[in-house]
């Protein structure tokens, strides 16, 4: 009676256990352990095709790349567009060097990776060489939020994101200096802008949360890479489209300050 239920036992145990051989991790949720705080790792695509990611690790809670630009490329034609925009640029990279100064998943690899996340993230990288990647680097400016049906319809489903009203992205985080939670801000898109918060419009709508900055014209039009599209408001853009911006927010200091988005889920238990 003892070895049959130690065979049992044994049976049970065997067949929960993760084939390694043919398993394939497809976001960097599945590293549960990692060095580091950035690794870079290999995942798979919802069509089974491999490509390298970088992993940000936050705790228990696990991030995958999604997105990565400096300010200067903050308008180049393969960023400066809303994600519901399939516009990949360098997601097949097999460098070591990973270009966080121009990168971005196409589309379908996106929103795969969104439904196997729950929450999203965009942070600064204030470091001047995109290539010295430091996990003492990410968080100096940055949101995070629940991944929910109304992010997904934010990110994916809407390209056009100009009613602020109608734009409301629940988020916590840290912008110049100041923690907040839960506050809904509007985010701004089109099919050739990147999403972006604004310091004026948050005042204005959704919660009305004040980032406790004025937009002064002179220096926000000094910041930005460009006056596109020409006439655009003189306010200072938070997380992307810089064509106006400030020098006090860490993605935006400099030409190669990098802004990144992540989307990720907390560790599973490891038993």
């Amino acid at each position: 009676m003892i070895k049959l239920a130690t065979n049992i036992f044994l049976t049970l145990f065997l067949c929960s256990c993760v084939n390694a051989a043919t398993f394939k991790a497809r976001s960097c949720v599945d590293f549960p352990q990692a060095g580091s705080k950035v690794a870079q790792k290999t995942v798979y695509d919802v069509n089974d095709q491999p490509y390298n990611v970088l992993c940000y690790y936050d705790g228990l809670d696990i991030y995958t790349l999604i997105e990565s630009f400096n300010k200067t490329n903050s308008l180049h034609s393969k960023i400066a567009a809303s994600f519901a925009i399939d516009t990949a640029v360098n997601e097949d990279t097999s460098s070591s060097v990973f270009p966080l100064d121009l990168y971005r998943l196409s589309k379908a690899r996106m929103e795969y990776l969104a439904s196997k996340s729950t929450m999203f993230m965009s942070s600064c990288n204030v470091v001047i060489n995109p290539n010295q990647f430091q996990s003492s680097s990410v968080g100096h400016d940055y949101i995070k939020g629940t991944l929910d049906q109304n992010s997904k319809r934010l990110f994916f489903e809407s390209a056009w994101l100009t009613l602020a009203s109608d734009n409301c992205l629940s988020v916590s985080g840290n912008v110049f200096g100041a923690s907040f939670s839960a506050k809904s801000i509007p985010v701004f898109s089109r099919n050739d802008i990147h999403l972006h918060m604004s310091v004026d419009e948050s005042k204005s709508y959704c919660d009305k949360h004040d980032l406790l900055l004025v937009s002064e014209p002179a220096k926000v039009t000094a910041c930005g890479v460009s006056d596109y599209p020409p006439g655009a408001p003189a306010t200072a853009n938070l997380f992307g489209s810089y064509n106006k911006c400030t020098k006090d927010f860490s993605c935006s200091g400099a030409d190669g300050s990098i802004t990144s988005w992540w989307l990720g889920s907390t560790a599973p238990p490891i038993y």
